[in-house]
């Protein structure tokens, strides 16, 4: 990671985390970005997001969000960050060591102008909303309850807002 971390973490069961992780991919590759989703022995995912050659081509590096799913306990933790991760280890390491105010600048202005973090927070949410919906449903076809797309919080079915962040629901 860099200069740019976000960090969220899911009120939400860990066995949604392939579900997560494979939305996440699925929606970014439709975008037209580069994802290369690794499953961790931890049971998370190591997710890089790409776009473009640019870097990848005058530095010999492949510039990224690195997207990291993890399972804690009875929540979902997902951090997601600038990533660097060199082909060529020395090339990568001489490159970074004289351009790296530039190189960080440039890929956190990408990064932070394409809203990415925001966005993989985003399909977390929705993607943990929709799943604990269909999975969470009685007889009648009502959710036992509702979980906030903002902070993963579980609410009564027919909460409008929020009880653990205030965020309309």
């Amino acid at each position: 990671m860099g200069t740019f971390k976000s960090t969220k973490t899911f009120f939400a069961s860990p066995a949604l985390i392939p579900t997560i992780a494979q939305d996440i991919s699925t929606i970014f590759s439709n975008e037209g970005y580069q994802v290369q989703s690794d499953n961790l022995l931890s049971g998370g995912y190591d997710i890089s997001i790409t776009k473009g050659g640019v870097f990848k081509a005058v530095l010999g590096m492949k510039t990224a969000l690195k997207v990291e799913i993890l399972p804690s306990g009875n929540y979902i933790q997902i951090n997601a960050g600038i990533g660097i991760f060199g082909q060529q280890a020395i090339p990568a390491v001489i490159s970074m060591f004289f351009f790296w105010p530039v190189l960080i600048t440039q890929i956190s202005g990408m990064i932070s102008q394409a809203k990415m973090d925001d966005r993989v927070m985003e399909i977390a949410g929705d993607t943990i909303a929709r799943e604990s919906y269909q999975n969470g449903g009685n007889s009648g076809g009502k959710a036992k309850g509702k979980f906030c797309t903002k902070c993963g919080k579980e609410n009564v079915a027919d909460a409008v807002f929020c009880c653990g962040c205030g965020n309309k629901l």
